[in-house]
């Protein structure tokens, strides 16, 4: 089956969000993903070695709601990101869009209208040889938004004023090169507006711009998510910006999902340590000792391990301050620590002995 051609039908969900602002029902669902990558010609013990970028993770995206996933380079976000754009198919799991099972190329074209990407780097996202036209005018016009040259320029128009491009008729015929890196992404963003999308994916969208007007873009993100009601998956190294933007957080750890819940509760109530790793390297001229002095970070213990040889258990074991030999042997079990809070700790559940304290 041609993917031009493929247009399987995703019905259209009512609203029935609630008070909080999460519906029912997530639009889009990923079950016990797992992605490893195979490594040619590297073999051991007579198989095939392989990268294990993700482990048996699971997260689900509402309308009008924004999930963080946060964590160290190399954690995995970024192959969370692109399994859920299908980019890459999982090497075991499922994805759910609308609640409806989403495998292979079968509606591929049609769930790229639902589900879009925002890069991490504008300066390699867009063609240098074309201009801003071009660029928000191709998915208006493969997604049949358009017909006619005067609606194509219409529309590119008014995607340029919602991400505060004005005025837009100068910026329609800029190249690339033309542009600052803030006004790059905000073409970027424009450009997966243009396929009117119920999920945003957004890797690591300011972190490759100047500090002064990261915070523009991520309230232009904000708000584009409350306007158009849209789900959106946050993705972040800096989990202070996690809290401002995000109403939940997931935490990951070399592939592995170590806590989530409510950005507040995980962030001002961590509970793996881990998660209080992250928190402890964050800048916080708040953040005082026992001595009312400035608190030290917690020392980070060694690095994030080879994902092609990841330590057995929970892979956070070897840089844990409170590692117990159980934790050398398997991963642990959820605990729900209450308020929509869990995580994968045997200090919490699974056997485990006590608190941090």
């Amino acid at each position: 089956m041609s993917i031009e051609n493929d247009t399987a039908d995703f019905p259209t969900v009512p609203d029935t969000t609630g008070g909080d602002g999460r519906s029912d029902a997530p639009i889009l669902e990923a079950r016990h993903l797992r992605k490893y990558f195979p490594l040619r010609g590297v073999k051991l013990f007579g198989s095939k070695s392989v990268v294990h970028a993700v482990e048996d993770t699971s997260l689900a995206l509402y309308p009008g709601r924004a999930l963080a996933l946060v964590g160290e380079s190399g954690s995995g976000k970024t192959t969370i990101a692109r399994l859920l754009a299908r980019l890459y198919e999982p090497t075991s799991g499922s994805i759910l869009f609308r609640e409806k099972p989403v495998q292979g190329s079968f509606g591929l074209k049609e769930y790229r209208r639902h589900v879009q990407l925002v890069f991490q780097d504008p300066f390699s996202s867009l063609n240098p040889v074309h201009d801003v036209r071009y660029h928000l005018g191709r998915p208006l016009r493969i997604h049949g938004h358009v017909r006619k040259s005067i609606q194509e320029r219409e529309q590119i128009l008014t995607l340029l004023r919602r991400v505060s491009l004005s005025p837009a008729e100068q910026f329609i015929t800029k190249f690339p090169h033309q542009l600052s890196g803030g006004q790059r992404q905000r073409v970027a963003i424009a450009r997966s507006l243009a396929t009117r999308p119920n999920v945003l994916l957004a890797d690591e969208p300011v972190s490759m711009l100047d500090v002064s007007i990261r915070l523009d873009v991520l309230n232009l993100l904000l708000r584009l998510k409350d306007e158009e009601h849209l789900a959106l998956l946050f993705i972040t190294h800096d989990i202070a910006s996690a809290r401002y933007f995000a109403e939940d957080t997931l935490v990951m750890y070399a592939g592995q999902s170590v806590e989530g819940g409510p950005s507040e509760e995980v962030i001002q109530q961590p509970r793996h340590p881990y998660t209080r790793l992250l928190i402890s390297a964050a800048p916080d001229p708040e953040r005082l000792g026992p001595d009312g002095q400035k608190a030290a970070p917690l020392p980070a213990r060694g690095e994030i391990p080879s994902l092609i040889h990841p330590p057995s258990g929970c892979r956070f074991h070897p840089r844990c301050p409170h590692a117990m030999e159980i934790c050398r042997q398997r991963f642990p079990g959820r605990t729900d620590l209450g308020g929509g809070h869990w995580t994968h700790c045997f200090l919490y559940g699974e056997g485990g002995t006590g608190q941090v304290g």
